[in-house]
């Protein structure tokens, strides 16, 4: 006779006992397979996608077992966990309560019901729950990691501070690196917003040196190298890069060059990044021609027609063409090392991109008859942090600039401030800048470029045209700190916030430089 449910089940328990979890599910669908409402199958499976991650299958599995027996906690919990890595956060809040109902100091749940609220935006009540756990049980590490959460976003930085410190400590010898290395970041990261670089730096490498295990830390000190301009340092450790999954995956044939070794090489500079990154350092390009290397780059299709503008530079190829012959290949971003720069060495000699001069006559032509300063403006991009983006409301004291005529240089406008654009006097051009080189001679008509730390940014400066930045009060490294200016542009100035968020006082303050600029502005 066939084995029973009951029978089939027993084995897979074994088998779980024994460590051969590919076993245990066979035997789970085995019994699931002869009744499709068994309880013990259905919660053993969706354990079993648990611990495996395939949390969607978990969910099913343990909302199909509930249906059958919802009285069993254990049941419960593993759905409710379900729920939350789901992003589910009103239902998995629902769970959590119903579950610490019945099981008041169920710690876990309770923190999933932490992070429940958190992901919903209610902060304060998040820490309330955070709190009365902690309060039960003091080392509850992953508490004190979620409850830095909605510290930090209710603006109280120390003691969220604290609370990731508290997570370092209370996390148990058998915590996996990864969530160690979570931790020491996100507390590097408060560190470096509370401008304290060479506190969070000083964390980096006692982590690295004391767990060599934990992923990442050698990419973030090279950051923290960087932005204290450290640069002999930071460039080496900036090849870390490639060890971080969410970065582009490194090429095997790509290295960073050896410049004795390029006179009379075909050289290819590939892409990587973001296209401000690109921007940047495309500049080393005509260096590398002056040492006799033959100069070709692969870049996005929307900086190819730009980039052909470079001096020296063999070809440019888009991501959808084939690459030219090569003898080295080298990511665009290795150019800083090869050449040993320093903050005194950057090479800063600019325009090294240039419009082209048709497009640009045909700016001129659509823009009509200059009657007053031209000023471009970009607050908004959906490619990179949020604290770097800047809402139109806080730019009033910008836009009431007299007799400036602004001009969006932005192809993503959010639809709740579209409307907003001819009651402000700001031209939109989206439409209309379908590639870098369009963005560029636009820039090429303007006195003046207002923007966040984006590729607009790097594209004026690498123009040469006046470039003011709206920083954040804590800047990306390559802004290094309190500096106006920049050693990568010098027709750039840099504007950082007083305090973290305060872009209306910062708007306030390019105002007031904009009438010093333009002083007929102030008489008229």
């Amino acid at each position: 006779m066939p084995d029973t449910p009951a029978a089939l089940i027993a084995q897979a328990a074994a088998h779980v006992r024994a460590g051969a979890l590919e076993d245990a599910a066979r035997f789970g669908l085995a019994a699931l397979a002869q009744d499709p409402r068994h309880f013990d199958a259905l919660h053993l499976l969706g354990w079993l996608c648990s611990e495996r991650g395939q949390t969607a299958d978990a969910f099913c599995y343990l909302t199909r077992a509930a249906a059958v027996r919802p009285g069993v906690a254990a049941m419960q919990i593993l759905r409710g966990n379900a729920l939350v890595a789901l992003g589910r956060f009103q239902e998995a809040e629902a769970a959590a309560r119903g579950i610490l109902a019945v099981q008041p100091d169920h710690f876990d749940t309770a923190n999933n019901l932490g992070i429940a609220l958190y992901q919903q935006e209610r902060n304060d009540e998040a820490v309330v729950v955070f709190r009365a756990l902690l309060t039960k049980k003091p080392d509850h590490a992953p508490a004190w990691f979620n409850l830095a959460k909605p510290l930090h976003q209710l603006g109280r930085l120390e003691e969220a501070e604290a609370a990731l410190r508290a997570a370092l400590r209370h996390a148990p010898p058998t915590t996996p690196p990864v969530w160690i290395a979570n931790i020491v970041h996100r507390l590097g990261e408060l560190l470096i917003e509370r401008d304290r670089p060479e506190e969070a730096l000083a964390l980096m490498r006692d982590m690295a040196a004391r767990r060599p295990d934990l992923p990442g830390l050698p990419w973030n000190t090279s950051l923290l190298l960087l932005q204290l301009g450290d640069y002999a340092s930071g460039w080496k450790a900036y090849e870390a890069r490639w060890e971080v999954k969410e970065h582009d995956a490194p090429r095997p044939d790509a290295s960073v060059l050896d410049l004795a070794d390029i006179a009379g090489k075909r050289v290819l500079v590939v892409s990587e990044q973001g296209h401000g990154d690109i921007v940047q350092f495309v500049r080393y390009v005509p260096l590398l021609a002056d040492r006799g290397a033959t100069v070709s780059v692969c870049t996005y299709n929307g900086l190819k027609p730009l980039l052909t503008s470079l001096r020296g530079v063999a070809g440019v190829f888009g991501e959808d063409e084939h690459e030219p012959a090569y003898d080295i290949v080298t990511p665009v971003c290795s150019l800083p090392l090869a050449f040993g720069t320093t903050i005194e060495t950057v090479p800063a000699e600019v325009p090294y991109l240039r419009a082209d001069p048709d497009r640009v006559a045909r700016w001129r032509a659509r823009l009509g008859e200059k009657l007053g300063p031209r000023v471009g403006l970009t607050w908004h991009t959906t490619t990179v942090s949020p604290q770097r983006i800047v809402r139109l409301d806080d730019l009033h004291a910008i836009l009431a600039c007299p007799n400036i005529s602004f001009h969006a240089l932005q192809k993503v406008i959010p639809a709740e401030e579209q409307a907003m654009l001819p009651a402000l006097g700001l031209r939109d051009h989206r439409d209309d800048l379908t590639d870098f080189a369009e963005t560029a001679a636009l820039i090429e008509t303007l006195d003046l470029v207002i923007t966040i730390d984006t590729s607009v940014a790097h594209l004026a400066g690498a123009l040469g045209k006046p470039v003011w930045l709206m920083l954040p009060h804590v800047a990306e490294w390559r802004w290094l700190r309190v500096r106006a200016d920049s050693p990568w542009y010098p027709t750039a100035r840099l504007f950082r916030q007083a305090a973290p968020g305060d872009w209306r006082g910062l708007s306030v303050e390019i105002a007031t430089a904009l009438t010093q600029l333009f002083p007929s502005l102030a008489s008229r």
